[in-house]
Parts: structure tokens; C-alpha cells; sequence
């Protein structure tokens, strides 16, 4: 194995056991990065470690088992990240999930918001200083958000656990429109900080991927998807990877900060609606994020 060389950077990846994740993370691990792989299963999590050390010849690739559907687990790795990486270069948040059925944590959030929004909430929140400890004008650390291609959904504010009307069509647009306003609100926060040259925040909105995150799919959905959108539309994570790495290492996307891009047969910037680009609107998903991270850790 070798040596990290002097001007090696250190990433961290949610999801980054399987799918797209995995693949973001070999590519940082190729470059050199020091990548710290966030995963569920942590079997999943040795094995894809052994197969980056591997590809990347060297050993500067770990594994942190988390459940990013608790908060509790969230502000727990977020405190160990804190304590082994002074300083953050990359944060990819890619862990996502989409399950077919309505499902409430223990801390009593419905499972596909908590681990594909909040999560990335909490994760952002508590990270957000090793992140400007490492990022320079010139030189900023950059977040990247891997989310779904829905745009301009609705948010439900006061019933985010969708107990009247939970469905795919009301689901995916919620947290899709969440994570929409999060990069976009965080962006906007950075810069009145003074902080939008040395931390930016990035998101890749991606459409049919052949990834593990299938599995829990409603029955329609499983068959639906390999028969007619793969053909069609249907991507590998490598793809997505390629897509992602520049927005997170090119010099070109230095200073880009608050857009939105996707990935449907090709790379692309997206415009979101007026109502996500209006500033109330990021100010309310904040207060609500708030609230909601807050009670799921027992402190409000």
C-alpha cells in the first residue's frame, strides 16, 4: 500500500458501502482521498473497504456502521467523524432508500424522510465545522447532496410522516423537494456568513439507476422499472460517478454553490421553480428541520 501524498484530501460518503455511493467512493479513493465509507450493514461495509483498499493500492479507506434513519445514530457518527478528521475536505451524502411502504423510526419519522432528508440535515449541521476548518478561498471543501430526479414537489409540513396520504407520488416528491431547499437555503446561509468561498454546497438530482435500493420498492415498481425505464433511461452507478467527481474535485465548479444538476441520459444543470427559490420557503424548511431533529434526539 502506499503513502497518502502531501496534498491528499479527506472525504466522507453516506451510502458508501453499495451502489452509487460505493462508486463516488472508489473514484475519491483512486484519486488519493482519505474516504470514510458510512454505511448500514456492516458486513457490507468490511467487504466494500477490502475491495476500495484494493482498487484505490492504498489503505486510507474506512467503514462507520450507522442506521441514517435515526438521529441518534446521525449525531453519533457525526461526533466520531468529528474526533478522527480534524479537517473535512468532501461530504457526500448519498445514503438513500425508497420503500414502498409507510414506516415510522423509532424516533417516530417516516423512514424514507428521516434517512434520505433529515439525516442529511443533522449530518450537514454537525460537520459544518471541520468542513471550514479545511476549505480555503481558492480551495473550499465541497458538499455534494445525490438525490432523486422529482422537482418542485410538495413539502407537508404538518404532516411530514404523510399519515393521510402516503404514496410514492406524494413520498419521493417530499423529499426531493426537501433536499432541493436544503442545498439551496444552506447556500444562501453560507454566504451571509461570509463562509460561500470556503465551504459550497452542490446537488446531483439523478433519474433510473441499476442500484440495490430497488429492493424495497413497491411490487408495481419492481416490475415496472427493468422492463420499461432501464431501456430507456436506465443508468450504472459509474456513470453517475463520473458525473458527480468533477462537481466535487474540477476547478470549474470552484465557488458554484446552491445549483442543482442532473442526470438523465446526460449531465445537465436544472432551474428549480420560483417557490423553491423563494427564500421563505428555505427558512421554513429550516425551522422545521430543526424542530424535527430536536425531538428525534430528545431535546426539545
Amino acid at each position: 500500500m502506499n503513502q497518502a501524498p502531501s496534498s491528499a484530501k479527506t472525504s466522507v460518503v453516506t451510502g458508501g458501502s453499495d451502489g452509487i455511493g460505493k462508486a463516488i467512493a472508489l473514484a475519491l479513493a483512486v484519486r488519493g482521498d482519505e474516504v470514510f465509507i458510512i454505511g448500514r450493514d456492516p458486513d457490507k461495509g468490511r467487504r466494500a473497504v477490502e475491495q476500495l483498499r484494493s482498487a484505490s493500492r492504498h489503505d486510507r479507506v474506512h467503514s462507520i456502521q450507522a442506521d441514517l434513519s435515526l438521529m441518534r445514530d446521525t449525531e453519533r457518527i457525526a461526533c466520531e467523524i468529528t474526533g478522527r478528521i480534524p479537517r473535512l475536505h468532501r461530504l457526500v451524502l448519498c445514503a438513500g432508500i425508497v420503500r414502498g411502504r409507510r414506516v415510522l423510526t423509532v424516533e417516530g419519522i417516516e423512514s424514507n424522510f428521516a434517512t434520505n432528508y433529515l439525516s442529511r440535515f443533522v449530518l450537514t449541521e454537525r460537520l459544518l465545522g471541520v468542513l471550514q476548518k479545511a476549505g480555503t478561498d481558492g480551495a473550499a471543501a465541497r458538499m455534494l447532496l445525490i438525490g432523486g430526479a422529482a422537482m418542485n414537489g410538495r413539502i407537508y409540513y404538518d404532516d411530514v410522516n404523510l399519515t393521510k396520504n402516503f404514496g410514492i407520488l406524494t413520498m419521493v416528491p417530499q423529499f426531493c423537494q426537501a433536499n432541493d431547499l436544503f442545498v439551496i437555503e444552506q447556500a444562501r446561509r453560507l454566504d451571509a456568513a461570509g463562509l460561500s468561498r470556503t465551504v459550497t454546497i452542490n446537488t446531483l438530482k439523478v433519474g433510473v439507476v441499476r442500484t440495490g435500493i430497488r429492493g424495497e420498492f413497491p411490487t408495481w415498481m419492481k416490475l415496472l422499472v427493468p422492463l420499461v425505464f432501464d431501456p430507456l433511461l436506465g443508468q450504472t452507478p459509474e456513470r453517475i460517478a463520473a458525473s458527480a467527481l468533477p462537481l466535487l474535485t474540477n476547478p470549474v465548479y470552484e465557488g458554484v454553490s446552491g445549483d442543482l444538476f442532473t442526470y438523465i441520459k446526460r449531465f445537465r444543470p436544472a432551474k428549480p421553480g420560483a417557490r423553491t427559490l423563494y427564500p421563505k420557503e428555505g427558512a421554513r424548511l429550516w425551522a422545521s428541520s430543526q424542530r424535527l431533529s430536536r425531538e428525534a434526539l430528545g431535546t426539545d
